[in-house]
Parts: C-alpha cells; structure tokens; sequence
C-alpha cells in the first residue's frame, strides 16, 4: 500500500430510508446533505479520487455534477438490509480494486470535523493497521449503566451482580465510545477479507483494528428529523462563526421582525444552543445556559427575550399568574431550558401549557445536561 496516501473515497448513499426518506438529498444548510460528504473528501489531502455509490439517480446527478465517478449500485446491494462493506466491496472492484488506502464516507454524515478523513488516514499508515475508525464518546448512555427490566417492573444489571457497576455519577465513569459514522479509514486487503479475520458482520475491519476520537457535536448522522435540524443549525453556525460579530445591545432592538420559514428560524436557533453547549459542556446551572443563549441568539441577529411573563386567562379575567417562559425568540418560539439528568413527562406538558397560554405554535426544549445537544432537543408544536 502506497506510503503516501493517494486514497479512494468511497461514498456509500443508498436510495431507501425508513427513518427520513430522502435524507441523502435533503437540504442542509443551503445543499443537498450528500454534497456536504462529496466537499469534505474532495478537501481532503489523503484522497486522490472520489466515487459515489447509489441506487438513487438524483444523488448520482449531484455526484457527477461536482466531478465524482459515480457507481450504480444494483438493487441487491440497495434494500435496508444491504451491508455496507459489500456495497463498498463492490464499488471498490468497480473502479479496478486500486492501491492505496480506502476511505469509506456516508452520504447522511454531513457535519464531520475538517481533517477528520486525514487524521485516520494518516493512523491507517503510520501504524500498519487494518483499518480506522472513528468513535464518540458515549456519555451517560455508558454501558456501567444498562439494566433489564422484567416484566414485574424488577431491574437488574445488564451483565454482573451489582447495578450500575457501584457507580454513580457520571466523571467516575471509564471512558467508553461508539462508532459516530465520521470516517472509516482501511487497506485494500481488510476491505477484501483477506487478512485473516474471524469471520462475522464486521470482518472487512481486519484485526488491528485503531480509532480517532471526534468530540461532541463534532460529526451529525442523520437518521431523523430532529438530525436533520441539528446538522442543518450547526452547519449554518459554523459559517456564521466564521465572520466577526459586532457589539450587540439590549434584547430586541435594532432588529428586523423574522420574515423567513418557521423551519429557517428553528434551525437557526439550534445552532445557537449548539454553540452554547460546546462551549460550555454539561452540568451547569439552568440560568447560566438561559443567559449565555440568549446572548448567543442576539449575537445571531434574532430577537430575543427571557423571563417572558406567561399570564393565565381565566372566565375571561387574566390573572398574573407568575409563570415565566425561559426564552422567547422572534415572539414566535418558546425555549423551555433545562438542565437535567433526562427529561421527563411534565418538562413537555409544561412547554405545552406555555404554547397554549400564549397562543404561540412552536416549542424547543433543551436539555443542556445531555453529552451531545442533539440528544436534548426536542421540538413540540400545535
């Protein structure tokens, strides 16, 4: 294998999807998500060429606009139970089975850090190995953490006698990952199953198998909407980032009414909370989050407000209730903050009494304690 790089980028972008149809070719942040994988290799100083594989025509037509080689992929290799290593294999031997090391990208990955395909690249042939991969860390979702519950309601550990390992909070936790669909980076010969590993679903990884670690919010996989929102909010952040902002004045003034799409605004918003989150982290106070946000929202050019009183009408009467809603942006979104181990029933029926009492539509609520933002958004509207 070539010591200088010289990779193949693989783009694997399968037409079906029961999750998100379409999800390949959905706009994100101003392209099709599949354009967003297609720029990240072509950037990318390991990668000599760039293929895309698909069943789907309109992916393949974006593909080769933007000066892809592009594989139709049969409809064996096209259903939801297809793996990836075989529609990889077959694209591989499309192209001639070239030397050199081989990429293998998603198209429903459009927010991967810039350098990630490099880095494993890099590892993959400094070290030898088989293949790269890169992996998220897992957060409060650790596996210490699994339980069974019977049908009785009676919890027990997933694996051992004691729960929870005897631990509980979360900075005591070893580190634990998960692959985060960033990149895999692998010799022909992994690829090819022909480096002796045990047979099973992920053979075409070898057996030195290494890792690149990607921090939150870092790579977005879209496999829903509430994906689909976060990447699209934290692409148009990081192009917002990159221009400097002006000192910014009191909540509201000096600034346009929103004239755009409700989905436009949300977007906009959960860049923002995005922001704010890998700035901050997790565990802090709800007020901290509440405050840096709103800064973060009027530093954004939207109109913004917090504490906003929620009166109650009742039998024709308004009553001062004392209810106050965490942030209102564009007197079109309720924020409800929180800050919390997981969100619960009533953090819903309250977001959803304030959307009633005001006679707004539209609702986040965030959850700042979560290891990644995109885990604690949750969007409601009437």
């Amino acid at each position: 294998m070539s010591e200088a790089g010289g990779a193949i980028a693989i783009i694997l972008a399968r037409g079906g999807s029961k999750g998100l149809p379409g999800k390949n070719t959905a706009g994100v942040a101003g392209k099709p998500c599949v354009l967003w994988t297609i720029e990240a290799a072509q950037r990318a100083g390991s990668v000599e060429r760039v293929v895309v594989s698909s069943d789907d025509p309109s992916v393949l037509a974006i593909a080769q606009r933007f000066g892809c080689d592009v594989i139709e992929r049969p409809a064996d290799l096209a259903h939801d139970t297809a793996t990836i290593d075989d529609a990889a294999r077959h694209a591989y031997e499309t192209v001639g089975s070239p030397d050199g090391p081989v990429v293998i990208l998603y198209a429903n990955v459009p927010v991967r850090p810039e350098g990630l395909i490099d880095d494993a690249v890099k590892m993959l042939l400094e070290s030898g190995c088989d293949s790269v991969q890169s992996y998220a860390r897992v957060g409060k979702h650790h596996p210490w953490w699994t339980v069974r519950v019977g049908d009785d309601g009676s919890v027990k550990p997933w694996e051992g006698e004691v729960l929870y390992h005897n631990c509980f909070r979360r900075q005591d936790l070893p580190a634990a990952m998960v692959p985060d669909g960033g990149v895999i980076a692998l010799n022909p010969d992994a690829l090819m199953c022909r480096v002796g590993a045990p047979e099973g679903p992920h053979c075409f990884l070898g057996n030195d198998r290494r890792g690149v670690i990607t921090d939150e919010g870092d790579v977005v996989d879209i496999d829903s909407r509430i994906d689909l929102l976060v990447a699209d909010g934290v692409l148009r952040g990081n192009k917002e980032g990159t221009t400097e902002h002006t000192e910014h004045t009191e909540a509201g003034s000096e600034k346009r009414d929103w004239s755009g799409r409700d989905a436009d605004l949300t977007h906009a918003i959960i860049g923002c909370a995005m922001r704010v989150h890998r700035e901050l982290g997790p565990g802090l106070l709800e007020s901290v989050y509440e405050l840096c946000l709103l800064d973060e929202l009027e530093r954004a050019g939207l109109r913004a407000h917090n504490q906003v009183p929620c009166d109650v009408s009742y039998h024709g009467r308004t009553i001062a209730s004392g209810l106050r809603m965490d942030l209102v942006v564009e007197d079109r979104v309720i924020l409800e903050i929180k800050a919390v181990e997981g969100l619960k029933r009533v953090h819903f029926a309250q977001l959803m009494s304030y959307l009633k009492l005001s006679g707004k539509q539209l609702g986040l609520l965030m959850n700042f304690n979560e290891h990644t933002m995109k885990a604690g958004i949750k969007r409601i509207s009437l």
